[in-house]
């Protein structure tokens, strides 16, 4: 109850009762002034007091942080592949990243952010565009300069370039790396090795010997292989001569663009992997004198697999303490006909894991996919580090995020580029350094076109997002009202649309099909028209569609109506 209705009545019968006394009673009226004027003054301190608790309250200190930037530096970081399990979800496998944690207690965590495109290229396009797929019409793999509805969009670092600011970046930013002329200094381009080779050809992408023999008889495609594989890098791949087949033989890891040999004596004698490299880059950056603001990207390609990392990785999470995430024998059999049989690839993968080694194979990989967790965990932690000891710290805006999710068993898949939960949803960190813990969650939900959007707002930079005449604004929408208070009532209940095509990873295809997800419900419709729908309150690892029950018609008609308004 505000403190002011309370006393002031009081106050007012205090000074009647003072105004009535005599005049021979001066001396007690001077007392009882003084009394009354102690009251009011103490009166005003705690409403003083008061107010300053309610804005506390009411404005976070990570709120406060972001007031004082000024033109901020900003490190955005992207993984690849990382799914929510950076987020601990309960009941499922237990990541150890104390590096992303403790980055996670200085600032707000985004529970509910999903992907607008769940496979690498297109959800980078659509990051750096703040736009939706079907506003640019990209659902694949495009190189930037085929695609029209980027035709004279301005990007977002060459936004920030165009703005006064020195642009860095590294590694896997777009697809391709770094998608245009937009740096002012890139590091190295986008590289998933190192590889095992046969000895003839390139060895990018070269499957693992030691498990292309077990894989072989269930996996089609060879280069389901190498999207299958992992190993420590202490076990070492020989690939034997074999003159039936035309292959020399190669013993060791190979560098995959110039096949030359990639040092490995043990985990202390070696050569670096390449987010390791792009982490050097980010240091060496953060250690330099600035006289502009920077924007330093930097895209690790761990745990995009194959999943090759050091051996000390995978000592972190023993095969006898891994369990295995949330499983429902049958879970694809009330799913859209459309969606449970496209991208096989995931389904196939899974289904070779199972049978050549069972749930114990299935574990191994749990525990790889873990161990690039860590493996990136401490290259994240490397460039904090190197922030916290520089003279940006307070000044620097830190997003760390992924391009999509990715399924490890559930679905019977293993794979992205799906419309559940596993494949869209992405973990969304939003920092400011500081030696005050104040994490923030907000379950709202929150695009990765947001960002672009984000960025422009917290650093006050121009809003035009085309060099010539054309399409103004972004489909995504500026999260500072969020950042400042997570859990903002005047905040747009809007869903998220997340969108993949059929089959067609190069492709202009119209078979495109969509899904919505909103503080509650995820709503899927595919291009032949078949439904889903999931409570994700009652059930979050979408194990019951929905669609076809009749007590959901009116959620399904009104997140349906929702989503053409998104495709409009």
């Amino acid at each position: 109850m505000n403190i002011n209705i309370l006393v002031l009545p009081f106050i007012f019968v205090l000074i009647f009762i003072s105004k009535t006394v005599t005049k021979n009673q001066s001396s007690q009226i001077e007392i009882e002034e003084m009394s009354i004027n102690k009251f009011e003054h103490d009166v005003c301190n705690k409403i003083k007091k008061n107010k300053e608790f309610n804005d506390k309250i009411q404005k976070p200190a990570f709120s406060k942080k972001l007031d004082l930037l000024n033109k901020p530096n900003v490190l955005f970081i992207i993984c690849d592949d990382l799914n929510d399990w950076a987020l601990h979800p309960p009941g499922h496998p237990k990541s150890k990243i104390p590096n992303i944690d403790h980055l996670s207690k200085q600032g707000v965590v985004f529970s509910n952010a999903h992907t607008p495109v769940p496979v690498c290229g297109p959800s980078r396009v659509c990051l750096m565009s703040g736009l939706y797929p079907h506003s640019i019409n990209n659902f694949g793999f495009r190189k930037l300069d085929k695609i029209k509805g980027l035709k004279s969009r301005i990007l977002m670092p060459l936004q920030f370039r165009n703005n006064g600011y020195s642009v860095y970046g590294t590694g896997k930013l777009f697809h391709e790396g770094e998608g245009g002329d937009f740096y002012t200094e890139y590091g190295i381009k986008p590289d998933y090795g190192p590889w095992p080779w046969k000895g003839k050809g390139n060895a990018e992408w070269t499957a693992h010997s030691n498990h292309y023999d077990q894989w072989k008889e269930y996996l089609p495609i060879y280069d389901m292989h190498r999207d299958l594989d992992y190993a420590p890098l202490s076990d070492i791949p020989q690939w034997k001569a074999d003159k039936e087949n035309d292959i020399p033989g190669a013993k060791g890891w190979y560098n995959g663009n110039s096949n030359k040999p990639f040092k490995y004596i043990d985990s202390y004698n070696r050569d670096k992997l390449p987010d390791e490299i792009s982490a050097d880059f980010a240091i060496d950056v953060l250690s330099r004198k600035h006289d502009n603001p920077f924007f330093l990207g930097v895209g690790f390609i761990r745990p995009h697999t194959p999943l090759y990392v050091p051996e000390e990785y995978f000592k972190l999470f023993p095969i006898n303490k891994i369990t295995l995430p949330p499983y429902l024998k049958g879970d694809r059999e009330d799913c859209a006909h459309t969606l449970k049989n496209r991208w096989v690839w995931g389904f196939k993968k899974y289904e070779a894991l199972i049978k050549a080694g069972g749930d114990k194979a299935w574990k191994e990989w749990i525990q790889a996919y873990l161990a690039s967790m860590a493996f990136i965990d401490e290259q994240i932690g490397r460039i904090i580090d190197a922030l916290n000891n520089s003279s940006y710290k307070a000044n620097t805006i830190i997003i760390l995020t992924s391009d999509n999710g990715y399924h490890i068993g559930e679905k019977d898949c293993i794979q992205k580029w799906h419309l559940w939960n596993e494949s869209t949803k992405v973990p969304l960190f939003v920092s400011i350094l500081d030696s005050k813990k104040d994490q923030l969650i907000c379950n709202k939900p929150v695009s990765l076109i947001d960002l672009y959007p984000t960025l422009l707002d917290i650093c006050q930079l121009t809003e035009n997002t085309y060099d010539n005449n054309g399409y103004e604004g972004f489909d995504g929408k500026s999260l500072v009202p969020l950042l400042k208070s997570p859990e903002n009532d005047q905040w747009e209940n809007r869903p998220i649309l997340t969108a993949i095509q059929n089959n067609k990873l190069f492709e202009e295809t119209r078979e495109i099909h969509y899904s919505v997800v909103d503080h509650k419900y995820r709503y899927t419709l595919c291009s032949d028209g078949d439904e889903e729908l999931y409570d994700h309150e009652k059930d979050p690892n979408e194990w019951v569609n929905l669609a076809k029950k009749t007590n959901y018609f009116k959620v399904k008609k009104n997140l349906k109506h929702q989503m053409k308004m998104i495709l409009k």
